[in-house]
């Protein structure tokens, strides 16, 4: 954008302070709702809008500008789409294999992200900024997709073992053993009857 180095770097650090403090209020959000996608949604789009700014202006106020809408769309989108792998495995297995699975297809990212911004392009970096905004934008999209699929799942086990409301009425009126029995099938973090996607 022109500037000296030194001020380049007082300038970058703004924007990735207000991502930290987006990261912690919509990771925060997303648990307190349990709307993970939403949230995802919301922040990929917001990134995706910060680097269309990037791609298509050429004034140094709306790039900065861009820079804010970027870092504030990218990092916590990262930051929630973590959680939601692990949230929605029933086991333990299933858990530790989401992560490395997610972990190892997210390192691709930077390999892309090295060869999309050569030296010859700036300092615009048109095609790498547009790369970026159509992939945020596909993690949108996806986001929205798989929200879909997984209301879809819920209303199965719904049907299958009753509303999350009825198993509880149903305990609170289980007596001895049975209600024994009905805690030690109610899984929450794994499969059971109380399982349920985290949207």
């Amino acid at each position: 954008m022109g500037f000296s180095s030194v001020t380049a770097q007082g300038l970058s650090a703004p924007p990735y302070f207000v991502s930290f403090l987006l990261t912690i209020a919509t990771s925060f959000l997303a648990d307190k709702t349990q709307q993970r996608g939403l949230v995802i949604m919301g922040c990929a789009i917001v990134g995706g809008i910060g680097y269309v700014m990037l791609a298509v202006t050429t004034g140094v106020g709306p790039r900065y500008a861009g820079v804010y809408l970027a870092a504030a769309g990218i990092f916590p989108a990262i930051a929630n789409i973590l959680p939601w792998v692990t949230n929605n495995q029933g086991n333990d297995t299933r858990r530790g294999v989401g992560i490395v699975m997610l972990n190892a297809i997210g390192q691709c990212g930077p390999l892309l992200g090295t060869n999309l911004y050569p030296t010859s392009e700036g300092p615009y970096y048109v095609k790498g900024q547009s790369v970026a905004a159509a992939f945020m934008f596909l993690v949108a999209i996806l986001a929205f997709a798989l929200r879909c699929i997984l209301v879809w799942e819920n209303k199965k086990l719904d049907k299958q073992y009753g509303t999350l409301e009825e198993q509880r009425a149903r305990l609170a009126t289980a007596e001895g053993s049975e209600k024994d029995a009905v805690e030690a099938s109610a899984g929450v973090e794994n499969y059971g009857p109380m399982y349920r996607y985290i949207l």
